[in-house]
C-alpha cells in the first residue's frame, strides 16, 4: 500500500512542478509559491478538521515544528536561488541524492535498517535521476565538475541537504499527530512564514512581480490546480512514511522527477536523450527491487 501512496505523492509532485512553472511565468516566483502553499494548507486543514484527525500537541512536536519549516524554507530557497544561477541540468541532477542521504541519515538518526537489495534499489534509482536530469550532448560528469565553477551546484546541495532533514523529521511530526495534521503543519505553517517575509523580500529585490491585470484570473486559476496538486503530493507522502521507511519513501517519491521530464519530452516535445532512458530504465528497476524486496 506504501508504494501506491508513494507513486500518488511523485505523480502529484510533477504536477505542481510542471504547473508552478506555468505560475511563475505570469507572477513572481515567491508570490506564486506563497499562495499555492497557503491555499493548500487551508485544503489539508479542512480535510483534517472534518475528520476530527487531530491529536494532542506534545512538546515533541512543537520541538519538529521548530526544525521542519525553517529546513523546508531553506531548501525551497536554496532551490530557487540555484535555478536563477545556473543551468536545469546541473542543479535536477544534485536533487536525485536526496534518497540516498535520507536512507544514510534514518540508518543514524530513526535507526531504520534497509535490506541489502533495497539499497541496491535506491542506488538505481540515484544513478537513474543523475542520468534524466543530464543536458543532451554535456558530459557525464557536468554536474560535478560545476562544484568547482558554479555557486548554483552549491546552493542545490545545501536544498538537498535541507530537504534530508525534513524527510527524516516528517516521520517525528507524522508519530506524534498522524500524517495529515502534520501535512497541514508543515504546508499551512511554511507558506505563512514566508508570508510574513514578503515585506523583506520585496525590499531585496525591489518589488515583487505580481501578475497583470489581464492574467491575474489565469494565475489564479493555475495556482488553485497547483494547491490541489501539493495537497494530494502531501497526502500520499505522508500516508506513505506512516507506513515505511523514510529512505524507501523518498526514493520512489523522487521518481517525480523522472515523471516530469517524460511530460516535458513526450508532452511539451522537449529535446530528450539517450542519457533519458537510461536513467528511465535505472529508476524503473530500482522502484521495482524497492516495491519487492523493502
Amino acid at each position: 500500500m506504501w508504494i501506491v501512496l508513494a507513486l500518488l505523492a511523485a505523480s502529484a509532485s510533477a504536477a505542481t512542478s510542471l504547473l508552478l512553472k506555468r505560475a511563475v511565468s505570469l507572477a513572481g516566483v515567491v508570490v506564486s509559491t506563497v499562495t499555492f502553499r497557503i491555499i493548500a494548507g487551508v485544503f489539508l486543514a479542512l480535510s483534517c478538521l472534518h475528520a476530527e484527525a487531530w491529536h494532542a500537541l506534545t512538546p515533541t512536536y512543537w520541538r519538529a515544528t521548530a526544525v521542519v519549516i525553517p529546513n523546508e524554507i531553506g531548501g525551497m530557497l536554496c532551490l530557487s536561488l540555484a535555478l536563477s544561477l545556473g543551468d536545469v541540468s546541473v542543479v535536477q541532477p544534485i536533487m536525485g541524492f536526496i534518497p540516498l542521504f535520507t536512507m544514510i541519515g534514518g540508518a543514524f538518526v530513526l535507526h531504520e535498517l534497509p535490506s541489502p537489495i533495497a539499497v541496491v534499489g535506491i542506488v538505481l534509482i540515484v544513478i537513474g535521476l543523475y542520468f534524466v536530469g543530464l543536458r543532451r550532448g554535456g558530459s557525464a560528469w557536468e554536474p560535478l565538475r560545476a562544484f568547482a565553477t558554479q555557486r548554483a551546484s552549491w546552493y542545490g546541495l545545501l536544498a538537498a541537504l535541507f530537504w534530508t532533514v525534513t524527510s527524516l523529521t516528517h516521520k517525528v511530526g507524522i508519530a506524534q499527530v498522524g500524517p495529515m495534521p502534520w501535512a497541514t503543519t508543515l504546508t499551512l505553517g511554511s507558506g505563512l512564514v514566508l508570508a510574513l517575509a514578503l515585506p523583506f523580500v520585496a525590499r531585496s529585490v525591489g518589488g515583487l512581480r505580481m501578475p497583470a491585470a489581464g492574467n491575474t484570473f489565469s494565475w489564479l486559476l493555475v495556482v488553485v490546480t497547483t494547491s490541489v496538486c501539493f495537497a494530494v503530493q502531501q497526502f500520499g507522502l505522508h500516508n506513505a512514511l506512516r507506513r515505511s521507511q523514510a529512505g524507501y519513501v523518498m526514493a520512489v517519491v523522487s521518481t517525480s522527477i523522472l515523471i516530469a521530464t517524460a511530460v516535458g519530452v513526450l508532452v511539451l516535445r522537449e529535446r530528450g536523450g539517450s542519457h533519458r532512458i537510461t536513467g528511465a530504465l535505472l529508476v524503473s528497476s530500482g522502484v521495482a527491487l524497492i516495491a519487492r524486496f523493502g
